[in-house]
């Protein structure tokens, strides 16, 4: 019947759209690579095998336990990316390992060698507020932890995470932030409420609390750098607005007394707090004055505060012990690209040589800013002098290892914070370079241009004579690094040659943490990286951007290929450029170290279309005063003179108010001017906007049209300058009816050009986070459908119909009639992080969604299954064009997830590229970890397979070619006989 043949037509279709992977090609085309984010807490491991593991926790709410000898992730625990997942504490003690997640919502005991989880337990469901906690128990053996949370204390055994008793603070539902330390038989907690006061509770053993007391301090904020004396009897912070210590005595609580530290001569700066105490020197703190500056400040009898030690050009310091000495050990700058590690003992001062190391440090991961010493007992040494094992952080957050002055290890912990990609093509060989290069300009006379091409040709000879030499003298084999040591420190030429197929490409990324790099696609080892300290992305809205373009390609030979950085100054606020070379990663002129300062606010920029006389493409960048500057100024010169000039059309968004504003660039001979040309406002509707997609610029259409069943053409609506919004809002509830309001959004389809509305479609009881695609006359876009509790993912399909207005260009100011808009939901089971649509050179291949689940898979999802037009009865003429037929689900098929048991979580993106076969596109994702891959929608049309039997084929082809002379010859003898007859 009509069930069968629909499922047997379903089920043939999901077979031939199956594919697999062999187990001797896994990692042949893709790699990975595992990050853990910028450490914030940091523990050598305590168990027999003490300083060969080192335990972090770090931004990303990630912990991990990571091999000293190597760097690799040993295991690692990733938890949600919002303050549920945040690891307010890492407690670490013996065989002990304790996290407490956000706010005191989860506390989690785990086993060290292998990371599992022990127990679990929940003390509170507040996660705006910190929590603190601290190891109790007879002989410090840590028996017990005390962990205060917004409103309790709880008293929790480390065996087992039973509660031994519980209390409740007293009026404290404004306090955010605790801090919390044993005080002699008791125990003190400490609450900031942001602004207002700080609240003092004392705990008693049995777990009583006395009256608490509030202090007030309005210059206290949640971010103020605290810290509970060593003594435990005085409380002190930093305050920036003042530039002073402010002291609070725990034994008599009434006020906080202020200490300037300009009369301590204490400079103070931006990077101004306190670091931690220093209990090996008493009642002391390690503040940090300035980036290369730190002073140790003690607290004497009259409760005020002197300089101890200050410690000039020092980047970090840390107290370590050994035995019965207390050692300062420092990291200073030595040398251009030198750390000097110097120990020195902090009763006498003398300076402990066995210790000291002279570590290499490149000038692109800034300056230290965390040193971990570990101290130890060198076993064959009979003198018994120390050793140390060193682990300090930099300022591009990267991780670096240090042992007797070399460094076996570092890991670039930037790469978890990309947000912007592009992928850059590997310039062609000197030979093919020259190859257009032999005909010579319209000048040039014939012998001029004979003269080129035997020099080319000598050249192209020359060449093959040192290959041929090579080949005989053996190659020069490159060793690869362990994947988490990722960088080539000389990488080899033939690597920077683009290859038969352009697969091989350089990845460029820009972090927020002012790290560019540049990444070899085919190793994923880094090529080359620069870090520019001032530079800090675009904030608006919660939503960090920067803005990352290809000014010239390789293309251009002899010019060298330009990309550029857009982002904020640190230091200014004005927009910063940071323009390179993304195959060397050689800073331009002009942007070395600290990127070219613009003098201005950026609102908005985008790149020109128009070359300039050097093949650059000029950026447009808006200012707050909504005026146009352009950049470099050659491409303001070749913007009034072209042609084309007044087709440069932009829109600026105000999300909040749902005001989305359309101009126009008028480039003239007094310079450009900007006018607004239209409106499109959403503030009636009560709705924010939450993002807006156009097309890529790179994307190529093949087809203008559908050939449908009955062999008719169904034309693509093509519309360059459409781009969709999405605007999300909460419905209020009618006055009879006592729920609550029902989220909803609306997706637009508006012509950038002239503000036309040409599509418009609301989801009620629906919410994000939305992922959008738009791409050819298609838009697919994935929400969560709050009404029946699933995800699903949305497509709409824009037609002309069967008849073209204008098969040749599009214009905004004479549209054609609006479109045939087909549309049609589909139930996806799993939720996602991202997705992207795959590019290929021409856009010859079929296309596929590439999504990022949030199981860990990378799902390569045909765009034939997200068609509107699969119908829910199949008729002739839809089998004859090859739909499929309807079904609300799309199939979860393990065998299209590219990563196979690489799972990648936490992902922010999914960035595609076309390589220079049209079957195949090239995919990274990038998040806390990195993937990179290759797809190929429509399988590999365009190259024979591994398999192919060439001896075979070429015997054939051979045999035939012998067969055909010898016939020849017969034939041509029979002939001559036949003609003697």
């Amino acid at each position: 019947d009509l069930n069968c043949i629909v499922t047997a037509f379903a089920l043939s279709t999901v077979i031939c759209c199956a594919f697999g992977l062999y187990e001797d090609q896994a990692g042949l085309f893709d790699w990975k690579q595992d990050y853990v984010g910028k450490v914030k807490q940091f523990y050598w491991e305590q168990l027999h095998s003490s300083g060969k593991r080192v335990l972090v926790a770090t931004e990303k709410n990630v912990i991990a336990s990571l091999n000293a000898h190597d760097g690799s992730i040993v295991w690692r625990r990733l938890f949600e990316t919002s303050a549920r997942g945040r690891i307010d504490e890492l407690l670490h003690k013996d065989n002990v390992l304790l996290s407490i997640h956000g706010g005191g919502q989860f506390v989690r005991s785990w086993q060290l060698e292998s990371g599992s989880l022990i127990w679990e337990k929940s003390l509170s469901n507040d996660i705006a507020g910190w929590a603190s906690s601290f190891f109790i128990g007879k002989e410090e053996k840590g028996e017990e932890v005390i962990v205060t949370t917004s409103k309790s204390v709880h008293c929790l055994k480390v065996s087992d995470g039973s509660e031994v008793w519980k209390t409740e603070f007293p009026n404290s539902d404004a306090a955010e932030r605790w801090y919390a330390q044993a005080y002699g038989d008791s125990y003190v907690a400490i609450g900031i409420t942001p602004g207002q006061m700080v609240t003092v509770v004392t705990i008693t053993a049995a777990g009583g609390v006395r009256q608490p007391k509030n202090v007030p301090a309005p210059w206290i904020t949640k971010d103020t750098s605290c810290v509970i004396l060593p003594d435990s009897k005085h409380f002190v912070c930093y305050s920036s607005q003042s530039s002073s210590l402010q002291l609070l005595s725990l034994d008599n609580v009434n006020v906080f007394i202020p200490t300037d530290l300009k009369v301590l001569d204490v400079v103070t700066s931006p990077e101004s707090q306190i670091e931690a105490a220093v209990p090996e020197l008493g009642s002391s703190i390690l503040f940090r004055s300035s980036s290369d500056r730190l002073v140790i400040i003690s607290l004497t009898s009259q409760q005020s505060f002197n300089v101890h030690k200050t410690l000039d050009k020092t980047f970090a310091a840390q107290v370590a012990v050994y035995g019965d000495k207390h050692i300062l050990m420092t990291l200073t700058q030595a040398d251009t690209e030198i750390l000097a590690l110097t120990a020195r003992d902090l009763q006498d001062g003398t300076e402990i040589a066995d210790l000291s190391q002279n570590i290499p440090f490149a000038h692109y991961h800034g300056h230290p800013t965390k040193m971990y010493p570990f101290v130890f007992s060198k076993r064959k040494d009979s003198n018994n002098r120390p050793g140390c094992k060193l682990v300090f952080t930099a300022q591009d957050y990267s991780l670096h290892f240090s042992q007797k002055s070399k460094v076996p290890w570092r890991r670039e912990e930037a790469l978890p914070y990309i947000l912007t990609v592009q992928m850059v093509d590997l310039p062609v060989s000197e030979n093919q370079a020259k190859f257009e290069d032999e005909f010579g300009a319209k000048e040039e006379d014939i012998l001029a241009m004979f003269a080129k091409r035997l020099k080319a040709q000598f050249s192209q000879i020359n060449g093959l004579v040192l290959t041929l030499i090579s080949h005989v003298m053996g190659y020069h084999h490159h060793h690869p690094k362990a994947m988490e040591a990722i960088e080539e420190d000389d990488p080899e030429e033939e690597d920077l040659i683009r290859d038969d197929f352009n697969l091989h490409k350089i990845i460029v990324v820009a972090t927020s943490v002012g790290k560019i790099y540049g990444i070899r696609s085919h190793t994923g080892k880094i090529a080359w990286q620069q870090f520019i300290p001032d530079l800090k992305p675009f904030n608006r809205y919660g939503t960090e951007k920067l803005i990352l373009v290809v000014q010239r390609t390789t293309a251009h030979f002899p010019h060298e290929p330009q990309c550029t950085v857009l982002g904020v100054s640190r230091k200014t606020g004005n927009g910063l450029l940071v323009s390179f070379n993304p195959v060397s990663g050689v800073l331009i002129e002009g942007h070395q170290n600290k990127g070219y300062d613009l003098g201005f606010k950026v609102i908005q920029a985008d790149m020109l279309s128009e070359m300039d006389s050097d093949f650059l493409k000029g950026i447009v960048i808006i200012d707050e005063n909504i005026k146009p500057h352009v950049y470099p100024a050659s491409s303001e010169s070749a913007l009034t003179l072209s042609d084309s000039a007044m087709q440069l059309y932009f829109h600026l968004v105000v999300p909040d108010t749902g005001i989305m504003t359309g101009h126009r660039l008028l480039p003239g001979k007094g310079g450009i001017n900007i006018e607004a040309i239209w409106n499109l406002d959403l503030q009636k509707s009560q709705q924010t906007i939450t993002g807006v997609y156009g097309k890529r610029a790179v994307e190529h259409v093949h087809s203008q049209g559908r050939v449908l069943g009955d062999r008719s053409v169904l034309y693509k609506y093509l519309n360059p300058n459409l781009v969709a919004v999405v605007a999300e809002g909460e419905e209020q509830p009618q006055a009879a009816v006592s729920k609550g309001s029902t989220p909803f959004f609306s997706l637009y389809l508006v012509d950038g050009v002239t503000g036309h509305i040409v599509y418009h479609q609301t989801h009620k009881r629906s919410c994000g986070p939305i992922n959008v695609i738009h791409s050819e006359n298609w838009i697919v876009y994935f929400y969560f459908n709050e009404k029946h509790r699933r995800n699903e993912i949305g497509v709409l399909e824009l037609y002309e119909g069967k008849e073209q207005s204008n098969s040749t260009a599009f214009s905004s100011f004479s549209p054609p009639l609006p479109p045939l808009v087909m549309r049609q939901s589909y139930i996806f089971p799993v939720p996602i992080y991202a997705m992207e649509a795959t590019l290929t050179e021409k856009g010859i291949a079929s296309k596929s969604i590439i999504i990022a689940l949030k199981l860990g898979g990378i799902l390569s999802l045909p765009k034939a299954l997200l068609d509107p037009r699969r119908p829910v009865i199949p008729t002739p003429e839809t089998m004859e064009e090859g739909t499929i037929p309807y079904i609300p689900e799309i199939p979860l098929n393990t065998d299209a997830l590219v990563n196979y048991n690489k799972s990648v979580f936490n992902v922010n993106g999914v960035f595609t590229s076309p390589a220079g076969l049209e079957s195949t596109s090239l995919v990274f994702v990038y998040g806390i970890d990195i993937f990179y891959t290759r797809v190929m929608p429509s399988r590999m049309f365009d190259v024979l397979k591994e398999d192919f039997d060439y001896l075979f084929i070429g015997s054939v082809l051979g045999l035939m070619i012998l067969v055909s002379f010898i016939t020849q010859k017969l034939a041509a003898r029979k002939a001559l006989n036949r003609a003697w007859k």
